[in-house]
């Protein structure tokens, strides 16, 4: 289930687990680019794809039923496995890993029993690796749901998360409190201090149903907010191979201003832009490349099909690597293997 999640912060046993830092993009050579396509208008039947880093080579990975969608693929720095999300209709979502040639995708921790719901059982999304790749972080959504003013649902707990890829030792890092939002792709800094995330504040929170980018400690301590929020800033936020930036989009989902890709320090300085797409581009998330040269992201034109592009860092060179009539984002750029 995907309905919108809700500051207890509790520590987190970070040696106990062996996560001395994780990130969405490994430092090393660029690698293949895994991401995700819709079969349908919808957007309810999804897969995850691959191919080189020129857009040659495509193949699917994940092969889910009708009905049912992967989404959010994360690489590994050892690039040994590819993780995901699966989301059925009406039942919490859970943490799936698969081998960059396929088959045989493994659910990460228990299974929730048919038409289960998250009083019951945690809906679990946006996992990313450790740099051992034996530990996740991922989103944690837990408890009753209610509808704000505006009539949109919000979960009771969200919570970013921690689970040896066992499905054990399972920890929550940093929660916010009851009803106040999502808390949503957390990724490690590549020194393992500090988390990167998106907060989206429900209509229960202030200022209510905005977004902005947030960093914090691995203890749960040293919460600081990095973009405003009035600007509606994150989708899928990374942090550069160095640890020196963190990328995100402004104004997601606000069709009264255009959306453009930044770089911003871990302390809030520096802040660039990277892109100046016209008025009308649909932009959404974006990884690094693990040479930290360039990113990947998804672009369209609003109301139109979306796209995967490359593009360097002084904002030249874009390169379109994709061109289906399916729609087709949430790159992320994995290491090269042997």
């Amino acid at each position: 289930m995907t309905t919108k999640t809700g500051v207890l912060i509790v520590a987190l046993t970070i040696l106990a687990l062996g996560v001395s830092a994780a990130h969405a993009t490994a430092p090393g050579a660029n690698g293949d680019i895994a991401y995700r396509t819709y079969f349908d208008v919808q957007q309810t039947w999804g897969a995850i794809f691959r191919m080189h880093a020129d857009g040659s080579g495509s193949s699917q990975i994940t092969h889910p039923r009708r009905g049912i969608v992967d989404d959010q693929p994360s690489w590994p720095p050892d690039g040994s496995l590819i993780s995901f999300t699966r989301c059925k209709p009406n039942q919490p979502c859970h943490a799936f890993f698969v081998k960059p040639d396929g088959p045989g995708a493994h659910q990460l921790g228990k299974a929730c029993a048919p038409n289960a719901h998250e009083n019951v059982c945690p809906d679990d999304g946006d996992a990313s690796f450790s740099p051992n790749s034996r530990t996740i972080l991922f989103t944690q959504s837990t408890g009753v749901v209610r509808r704000d003013a505006s009539g949109e649902p919000w979960i009771q707990h969200s919570a970013l998360t921690v689970m040896s890829r066992d499905g054990q030792n399972r920890h929550v890092v940093f929660r916010g409190r009851p009803w106040s939002g999502d808390l949503r792709y957390g990724i490690f800094s590549p020194n393992g201090k500090q988390i990167v995330f998106e907060w989206d504040h429900s209509g229960f929170a202030s200022p209510p149903r905005e977004q902005a980018v947030f960093v914090v400690g691995v203890d749960g301590h040293g919460l600081h907010r990095l973009t405003p929020w009035s600007e509606n800033d994150g989708d899928n936020p990374d942090w550069s191979p160095d640890g020196q930036w963190i990328l995100f989009h402004s104004h997601v989902d606000d069709p009264t201003m255009q959306s453009q890709f930044f770089l911003i320090h871990p302390d809030g300085t520096g802040r660039q832009q990277i892109t100046h797409f016209p008025v009308g581009t649909h932009v959404a998330s974006a990884t690094f490349a693990p040479d930290g040269k360039s990113i990947v992201y998804a672009k369209g034109p609003v109301g139109g099909n979306v796209d995967v592009y490359t593009i360097a860092l002084d904002g030249t060179n874009e390169q379109r690597l994709t061109q289906s009539p399916l729609w087709e984002s949430a790159p992320a750029w994995g290491p090269a293997t042997p």
